[in-house]
């Protein structure tokens, strides 16, 4: 295999032009390719609801499930969470206290105005049913179990459901971690099946408001499909980071930063260092293909795209600020001298990590904010999962008389004006 190019480009050129270009179109291209099976999968399981459930986990699981088997029973979890090495037991309890911490503070309350008109007030309410997916392959995030979990009940969700496909004993991390959470409704399904039954119902597995939790392209592209007849996380794309440096950070920290999130494996990963001296991006390229030589990841990081991993030269910080809020990153690590100060002019990032000693990687797994971000641009309108994603709000209006006597002109010259004749006489009327 050829040795791996990193390119450098600057900032307005062509070649510059063209990398954000590139850039810009693997991330607006969605595998839709399993579209048209997922579809037929959700359809099947939506009119015949058990029936073709169990006849997909048998076809893609190769187990024969029922309605009594398919539930995780109490004595399969404990068996699987008493398996869990102590080390990570402990690790899992404290992330699980910093998650708790942080994300209490996103707690709101409704309120109360009084008008002209009478009282407007807001009521906040938690989503009633959620599920967990968790992924049986390749993937083990026993840590994603925490940062899906802990927001919703931190916003008082009632029920929360885990579903994992049937591939062997349940991991005893994630059995641990779902132990500490008091989650017992676990099922053992996966993949678009699993999606569609929890979204449709069917007669062993009630329906939920919202589903959360990575997966494959089935399990992407099964929670696109089926979002407005419940709420979907997020439709998650490839790992993202933008990280803004300059000499005041070693370039080999730059480069194992970006290659962290490089390693996922998918192919469309983007990692990209934006500078302003040349001299240190080529000192970035030197640290980071030295350590892609020495790395056990070696294979998957020559196998990425020449866009996959880059570096960007900007005349001015303004101008490489200005390039990150462009591109909008799930991750962005601002390294430089003036990071506390640069990052009053981020206006598009999922999540901020500030300084040399703030690797993403600590979000990622313990100091307490969430990892389940926007991708692909998407932090130009979305958020991080959070305690809000879990709740919902319910408007609330008492007018007295008075205040509808006040209010009726207004409203009958905007009814009559939009020709909804009766909008303006169910004001008209009362008076």
């Amino acid at each position: 295999m050829p040795k791996k190019k990193i390119p450098i480009v600057k900032y307005g050129t062509p070649s510059g032009k063209k990398l954000l270009a590139t850039i810009d179109s693997v991330r607006q291209t969605r595998d839709y390719s399993v579209t048209e099976v997922v579809s037929g999968i959700l359809s099947s399981v939506k009119t015949q609801g058990d029936k073709a459930l169990f006849e997909f986990i048998e076809k893609f699981d190769k187990v024969k499930l029922s309605p009594k088997s398919i539930k995780v029973t109490d004595k399969e979890l404990k068996t699987a969470a008493q398996k869990a090495p102590a080390e990570l037991k402990e690790v899992i309890r404290e992330t699980a206290d910093r998650i708790r911490v942080y994300h209490t503070q996103q707690v709101h309350s409704g309120f109360s105005i009084k008008t002209n008109e009478g009282t407007l007030s807001q009521i906040i309410t938690p989503l009633n049913r959620v599920a967990l997916y968790i992924p049986g392959g390749k993937a083990v995030y026993s840590s994603t179990v925490l940062m899906n979990a802990i927001p919703a009940q931190i916003a008082g969700v009632k029920e929360i459901v885990a579903v994992t496909p049937p591939r062997g004993e349940l991991d005893s991390g994630i059995a641990f971690a779902l132990t500490l959470l008091g989650i017992t409704e676990i099922y053992k399904m996966g993949g678009a099946q699993a999606v569609g039954a929890l979204a449709y119902g069917t007669k062993t597995i009630k329906r939920v408001d919202k589903i959360v939790g990575p997966g494959n392209s089935f399990v992407a592209t099964a929670k696109r499909l089926v979002y407005g007849t419940v709420d979907i996380d997020s439709i998650a794309g490839p790992s993202e980071v933008v990280i803004i440096a300059d000499k005041s950070v070693k370039p080999s920290w730059v480069a194992y930063d970006l290659l962290a999130q490089a390693e996922h494996g998918s192919g469309d990963e983007l990692a990209i260092c934006i500078t302003e001296d040349e001299e240190f991006a080529q000192e970035i390229v030197k640290a980071t293909l030295e350590e892609i030589d020495i790395s056990p990841c070696k294979e998957r990081f020559l196998a990425l795209p020449t866009s996959a991993i880059s570096v960007i030269v900007c005349g001015s910080r303004d101008e490489s600020i200005a390039v990150s809020n462009e591109i909008g990153p799930e991750h962005l690590q601002i390294m430089t001298k003036t990071c506390r100060s640069d990052v009053k002019k981020i206006t598009n990032a999922a999540a901020v990590f500030l300084g040399k000693y703030t690797p993403v990687a600590l979000g990622d797994y313990f100091i307490g904010t969430n990892h389940v971000l926007p991708t692909g641009g998407g932090a130009r309108f979305a958020s991080p999962l959070g305690v809000d994603s879990f709740t919902k709000r319910i408007s609330v209006a008492d007018i007295t008389a008075e205040g509808l006597d006040y209010a009726s002109p207004f409203v009958s010259t905007f009814a009559r004006h939009e020709n909804f004749i009766h909008h303006a006489l169910s004001v008209e009327k009362r008076g």
